[in-house]
C-alpha cells in the first residue's frame, strides 16, 4: 500500500512539473497576438495566477549589464536556498534551482525563443532532485525583448531510480 501511494504521489508531483512548464507556455502563447514572436510583458503578467508566481520569478538585465532576478516566487526561492524576492544571477546558489532555470538566460535573450530544460540538481541540503524549468521571453509594446519569466519545479529524488 505504500508503494503504490509513493508512486502517486511521484507521478503527481511529475505531472505538476509537466503541467507548469505547459500552462506558462499556454498563457505565453495565447497572449502573443497576431503570431509575434515574444508576448507584451504587461499582458502576460496580467494572465498569470498566484499558484504559478509562486514557481516562477522575472529576470531583466540591469544598467552594468547584469542579469536580475525579482518577484522570486516562494516556492522557487525556498527550493533555492533564496530567502529575498530579488537576487543578481551571479549571486545565486551554484546548481540550485533558479541557477539551472537561468542558466541560458543569454542564448534565450540573443534568440528571443523559449528554453525548456530538465535535469538534476541538489536541493539546499544536498539531496537529489530533479527538475523541469522554461524560461520565456517577454517584450515591451514595440516588440523589444525587455525581461524574460522562469518557471521551474522539482521533486527530490527518496531512492536513485
Amino acid at each position: 500500500m505504500g508503494l503504490n501511494n509513493s508512486i502517486e504521489r511521484s507521478l503527481k508531483i511529475v505531472a505538476e512539473d509537466r503541467r507548469l512548464t505547459n500552462r506558462l507556455m499556454g498563457i505565453w502563447n495565447a497572449v502573443r497576438a497576431g503570431g509575434e514572436s515574444c508576448p507584451r510583458a504587461d499582458l502576460f503578467l496580467d494572465n498569470l495566477s498566484s499558484d504559478l508566481l509562486e514557481s516562477c520569478c522575472f529576470a531583466e538585465r540591469t544598467g552594468d549589464g547584469e542579469w536580475e532576478l525579482y518577484q522570486i516566487g516562494a516556492t522557487i526561492g525556498r527550493c533555492s536556498g533564496v530567502s529575498s524576492d530579488t537576487c543578481k544571477v551571479v549571486d545565486l546558489p551554484a546548481g540550485s534551482l533558479l541557477a539551472v532555470a537561468v542558466k541560458d538566460l543569454r542564448t534565450a535573450f540573443m534568440s528571443r525563443s523559449v528554453i525548456l530544460d530538465q535535469g538534476e540538481v541538489q536541493d539546499q541540503y544536498g539531496r537529489k532532485t530533479l527538475f523541469r524549468s522554461v524560461l520565456l521571453p517577454l517584450a515591451d509594446a514595440s516588440g523589444q525583448v525587455i525581461r524574460f519569466v522562469a518557471g521551474a519545479r522539482c521533486r527530490t529524488c527518496i531512492h536513485d531510480v
